[in-house]
């Protein structure tokens, strides 16, 4: 059988049996220290004369017996907690680093439909608890796959890399950025209305039409915006934010060719 690779394995916690047999050392060592305390007063109380002689030995053994129950609580420390301990921030970096692949998009670091899927009804029912708005803006770019037939899809995918930061660094940090498919992203940025949602959209789309991007390739994003509404589902969002999307591209569609 094949054994788990270094970055996915585990330190194995203490077996059951080991954490059975600390508890029995610590009740046994319990148990020694009252028979102590049971016969020291059985023997003071049958021969008053050695009650001195008798309550020194009585506290040596007492002094021992603390100290054979501090080794065995450092014992314990060391053999079960400890590891226990360890074991559990190991649990929680593995659990963060599989948090961080299962809601991130590998190619461009945006996060991915599931973080949205999860997000979104966050969202929505804050805006119905708490009138909390938010409006969405969708980015898809023009053309995306003669960027790949001229250039080649490793620099298509440079391309969708660098578009991903370049949103990401202007973006407020309320803002979440989503790789929605393909060439396509999608914003929930919150605190704004469709208004400043449209002049944020506008804003972006100057901004990547201004960039340089590697291989010399050039391009340009459609963007379509609209708030979110108490009534929405997540369905009935997305599809919104897609509609006003089509009409941006129609209007950019009918401005090219009254300009040709």
């Amino acid at each position: 059988m094949a054994e788990d690779s270094p970055a996915t394995q585990v330190r194995k916690a203490p077996g059951r049996t080991t954490a059975l047999l600390y508890a029995a050392t610590l009740v046994a060592l319990f148990g020694v220290l009252l028979a102590e305390f049971f016969v020291a007063y059985q023997l003071l109380a049958g021969n008053p004369a050695r009650a001195p002689e008798l309550i020194r030995e009585t506290y040596g053994a007492m002094v021992l017996g603390v100290a054979v129950l501090a080794a065995q609580a450092a014992l314990v420390y060391a053999g079960l907690l400890k590891p226990v301990r360890e074991n559990s921030l190991e649990i929680a970096r593995l659990k963060e680093s599989l948090d961080q692949h299962c809601h991130h998009d590998e190619l461009t670091k945006a996060l991915n439909r599931m973080a949205f899927d999860q997000m979104i009804v966050r969202e929505l029912e804050g805006l119905k608890r708490y009138n909390a708005g938010f409006s969405g803006i969708m980015v898809d770019v023009d053309g995306f796959r003669a960027v790949n037939e001229s250039l080649g899809y490793d620099a298509g995918d440079q391309v969708l890399y660098e578009l991903a930061q370049l949103l990401k660094q202007h973006i407020r940090k309320a803002d979440c950025l989503f790789r929605w498919r393909s060439g396509r992203f999608l914003i929930l940025a919150s605190g704004i209305g469709a208004d400043k949602a449209g002049l944020f959209a506008d804003k972006l789309r100057e901004l990547v039409a201004r960039h340089d991007f590697r291989h010399g390739a050039r391009i340009s994003v459609t963007l379509g915006a609209a708030q979110a509404e108490a009534e929405d589902t997540p369905e009935t969002f997305v599809a919104r934010i897609k509609a006003a999307l089509s009409l941006a591209k129609d209007a950019a569609r009918a401005a090219a060719a009254a300009g040709a």
